[in-house]
């Protein structure tokens, strides 16, 4: 009898080791590697580019795809002025590797826009006053920001697909996706003094050295180079961008 009393308590005490084991285990259950904090991607680098050869200049080297336009939008210069500086005439040809110089704001005031560069044969005629549209009818969501670096110019919701009108009669003389930052691009020129650009849409609807009537659909809305659907709409006078808001209608 009294064997049988020792083997059950024996029996008792291995499963009462067991369980506590069990929960000692659980309970100190070895935790997982604490993760890296992620790291923010460096995105918003607009007007590096522009701040740094108004300075000190600087050398660009001509990418594919780019034009006389694309790099004045780059660097808030009349792209006359880029033309003059380097000896480029109409109808202002590039070349892949091409190095072009951007002056620092010591030498524009002197140099500004007394060069005369040789104009293209092909003349157009383009107005003087140019009657604005907008560009799209949604929403701004971001306003004109006179900061030194950012991207200058108003941002406009929309939907995918949307509609985008050229804001003024004039010719396309950039399209392409060729700027960070910008997605699919397009460049108007209304006259010798404005430029208008629309970034970020899905699809282009012209070509370069295209004539574009105020009003005519250009492009798609989208969201190429943007987190959302947006339209981001740039007036430039004389190179340099202004509040589109107080020209447009």
């Amino acid at each position: 009898m009294n064997y049988k009393i020792t083997f059950i308590s024996c029996i008792l005490i291995s499963l009462i080791t067991l369980s506590c084991t069990k929960i000692h285990n659980h309970s100190t259950k070895q935790s997982l590697p604490d993760k890296e904090p992620r790291k923010e991607r460096v995105y918003f680098t607009y007007g590096l580019k522009s701040k740094k050869g108004s300075e000190s200049g600087d050398i660009y080297i001509v990418q594919k795809g780019d034009s006389l336009y694309s790099i004045s939008l780059l660097y808030d210069v009349n792209y006359l002025k880029i033309a003059s500086w380097n000896n480029i005439n109409s109808p202002y040809r590039l070349m892949v590797g091409d190095k072009i110089v951007i002056k620092s704001n010591k030498y524009r005031k002197e140099v500004g826009n007394n060069k005369k560069v040789s104009k293209n044969n092909k003349k157009i005629k383009y107005t003087k006053n140019v009657k604005w549209v907008r560009p799209h009818n949604g929403k701004v969501s971001k306003e004109f920001s006179y900061s030194d670096v950012g991207k200058k110019g108003i941002d406009i919701s929309g939907v995918l697909g949307d509609n985008i009108y050229s804001t003024g009669d004039g010719m396309v003389v950039y399209t392409g996706n060729g700027i960070k930052g910008y997605g699919n691009l397009i460049i108007i020129k209304h006259n010798e003094t404005f430029l208008s650009a629309y970034a970020h849409t899905s699809k282009i609807l012209v070509e370069e050295n295209n004539i574009v009537k105020k009003g005519q659909i250009i492009a798609n809305l989208g969201d190429t180079d943007s987190i959302k659907p947006i339209l981001h709409f740039q007036i430039r006078k004389n190179g340099k961008p202004v509040d589109p808001e107080k020209y447009l209608p």
